[in-house]
């Protein structure tokens, strides 16, 4: 190419960079499609200096989370609850239930009655006060690093019901700790510079201009597309039906069962890759409960299935765990017994949101239902 052609094209994209910079904020920006695609920003959920991740005190915002509408309401130290309230250090007319776990015991889809904290505080009314403490993607270290900031601030707790998710030994993974290991060092600023500085970039030019917005969308939709068109294809194989006959509810049960993060538990090669996730959550979780003991809180620890296990089995994560309770002399909770049915795709579809792992509410009264069964809001209240 000719010098003076280059410099032609040159000028050419960086005038119609700019109008389209121009014309996207003075024009485009203000179309109600520009706004649908909108990126949502969630400004409650915040960065913690100690243990990752929290959600603001003091919200009441309506989040979209996948298909679903919710209400989120935060109490004075941002532990989900009902309505906005302040949450003393000490509680002297109540007992208190700490609850601690990822975004099932958070809620995820739902508003906070039809979620495990709400049916909880309802079950046990006005003679104990639940606190939920749990956030999506918490794991083990951050459920110790957490409850120990806020005893080590003068909270008191009588109860704590710690539920361990599949996922929690996974996501330990990805998590970085001090030398000290007293907190976790935001995974965004381990990040090269040029890699933070390139998706800086990428953000301007999205929210920006046309072109690029453009793009972004198309990238976006494309990959959706690729990735069921493969979900589909992968879920003829597992279900030996033809590819044309796979129906959408096949190919997005077979998703329900194939989440990476919960393969651990049955399968031999991912078991090897996670074994280090599970040795930092037994660090944690027996350092939790020695500081339960330590401040005299009544303890326990409760795990459950994915669709993951109910249909393939589970051979890790209940006996891995129910024999670190005894070794600890923990309180231990399986769950497990409450998801056998014979008719497990039925069951899974039943108690579970369609395409995801997360309970929906027939799955929460279902885990409800099995801690009742446990008599553990018995034993609670018979401790008062």
């Amino acid at each position: 190419m000719k010098e003076s052609n280059f410099k032609k094209i040159s000028v050419i994209i960086v005038i119609y960079f700019i109008l389209d910079l121009f014309l996207t904020n003075l024009i485009f920006k203000k179309t109600k499609l520009w706004k649908s695609t909108n990126k949502v920003d969630y400004y409650w959920r915040i960065k913690s200096e100690i243990y990752h991740h929290d959600l603001m005190p003091n919200i009441d915002v309506i989040e979209h989370w996948q298909k679903f509408k919710l209400r989120l309401v935060t109490n004075s130290i941002g532990f989900r609850d009902f309505k906005k309230k302040k949450i003393e250090k000490e509680n002297k007319e109540q007992k208190r239930v700490l609850l601690l776990g990822d975004s099932f015991i958070e809620g995820s889809g739902y508003d906070y009655k039809y979620t495990i904290g709400g049916l909880i505080q309802n079950k046990l009314d006005d003679k104990f006060e639940v606190l939920n403490g749990a956030v999506g993607s918490y794991s083990p270290g951050i459920y110790y690093l957490k409850t120990k900031h806020y005893i080590d601030q003068g909270y008191k707790f009588d109860y704590a019901l710690v539920f361990l998710d599949v996922s929690d030994i996974y996501d330990e993974l990805f998590l970085n700790y001090s030398k000290d290991r007293t907190k976790i060092i935001n995974y965004e600023y381990t990040k090269p510079i040029y890699k933070r500085s390139f998706y800086k970039v990428g953000e301007f030019l999205s929210t920006n201009t046309l072109l690029f917005r453009s793009l972004l969308l198309l990238s976006d939709r494309t990959e959706v597309f690729k990735n069921y068109i493969k979900l589909k294809y992968k879920a003829s194989k597992e279900f030996n039906k033809p590819f044309f006959k796979t129906t959408k509810e096949d190919t997005l049960f077979f998703r329900m069962l194939t989440i990476d993060r919960g393969f651990w538990t049955f399968n031999e090669k991912t078991y090897f890759k996670v074994k280090d996730g599970l040795k930092k959550s037994d660090y944690f979780l027996k350092n939790l409960y020695d500081l339960f003991e330590k401040n005299k809180i009544k303890s326990y620890l409760i795990v459950y299935p994915w669709p993951t296990q109910i249909f393939y089995g589970d051979n890790k994560h209940e006996t891995y765990w129910k024999k670190f309770s005894k070794k600890n002399n923990i309180n231990f909770i399986s769950l497990y017994d409450q998801f056998h049915n014979d008719n497990k795709r039925k069951f899974i579809l039943d108690n579970f949101i369609l395409g995801d792992i997360h309970w929906n509410k027939d799955g929460t009264i279902k885990i409800f239902n099995g801690l009742n069964k446990k008599d553990i809001f018995n034993e609670i209240s018979s401790l008062e």
